[in-house]
């Protein structure tokens, strides 16, 4: 080191390009094994789709047509998994607490740790983009369809809708939304800035992971057995934005049973949604970042 560089910082671009490659090799392996796992699922769909003898020896004969709807099960859930599980993959190897190498870096340790944070959402953005032309362009090649086009029916009072009442049930005709396409997107940014909150908390992420997973469980249980309303309903927003089934049912009707919607999601539902969740990420995300890191 020479006088001339003693007391030098980095230009911040430096800086955020090269996160943008270390997060970049500290995902390959993981990416590698996705990718090989969505190209070998591709072909097998088309091969089922295409090749009748493979149709035969599952359903003899008969596969129906496959329809991909990004704001169905199970595509934006698999969104949300690989965000939840992506920063394990950035922060791997690297010591976030106690004798870390980030106190050695020529860069505040915080805006160290957002702009890893923010490269590996960068990383996902992409990931998630590539897979999602990846599974479009499968379906095409297999004759399957892009959205739905159809007739949903709305339950508006259950009891009566079972009972025949008229005007319990509505006829709404349903096309898939633009903004559906965007859900995968917006649910595991979400996703990744709560995962990442934790991975910048605490020292034990899996731990409170875990232990966020069965308080959700006890309170959806609660909220089943009391039927406590308010719980059910935020329940299943939540199901919903993560990709979970979520709105749909069987109801019987006097004419037998069929699949009935309890509400129909609006691209204002999604918004505020959106807007709540990756807040919530952000201010976590923030927060986890000012926690000294030689603690």
């Amino acid at each position: 080191m020479t006088d001339s560089t003693v007391g030098r910082m980095p230009a911040m671009k430096d800086v955020w390009i090269e996160q943008l490659c270390v997060v970049g090799l500290a995902i390959r392996r993981e990416g590698a094994l996705a990718a090989l796992a969505l190209a070998l699922g591709s072909l097998a769909l088309v091969a089922f789709a295409r090749i009748p003898v493979l149709q035969a020896i599952v359903d003899e004969g008969d596969v129906g047509e496959f329809v991909f709807n990004p704001g169905e099960p199970p595509w934006g859930f698999f969104a949300v998994l690989a965000a939840l599980l992506l920063p394990l993959a950035v922060w791997k190897g690297e010591r976030r607490f106690g004798d870390t190498p980030l106190w050695s870096l020529p860069v505040d340790h915080r805006r160290h740790a957002l702009l890893k944070v923010a490269a590996g959402w960068v990383w996902l953005m992409a990931i998630l983009g590539t897979a999602l032309v990846w599974v479009t362009l499968t379906v095409l090649a297999s004759g399957g369809v892009l959205g739905v086009d159809e007739v949903r029916l709305l339950i508006i009072d259950p009891a009566g809708a079972a009972a025949g009442t008229p005007g319990a049930t509505e006829s709404v005709s349903w096309t898939t939304p633009w903004w559906e396409w965007a859900t995968p997107f917006t649910s595991a940014t979400a996703a990744y800035l709560v995962a990442s909150t934790l991975m910048l908390a605490t020292a034990r992420p899996l731990f409170w992971a875990a232990g966020l997973w069965v308080a959700g469980a006890v309170v959806l249980g609660v909220g089943e057995v009391w039927e406590i309303g308010w719980i059910e309903r935020n329940i299943e927003l939540v199901a919903w934005y993560v990709g979970g089934d979520s709105f749909n049912r069987g109801v019987q009707l006097p004419t037998g049973w069929t699949e009935g919607w309890t509400l129909l999601p609006t691209m204002k539902l999604w918004t505020a949604l959106s807007a709540i969740w990756i807040g919530v990420g952000l201010v976590g995300v923030l927060g986890a970042s000012r926690r000294p890191r030689n603690q």
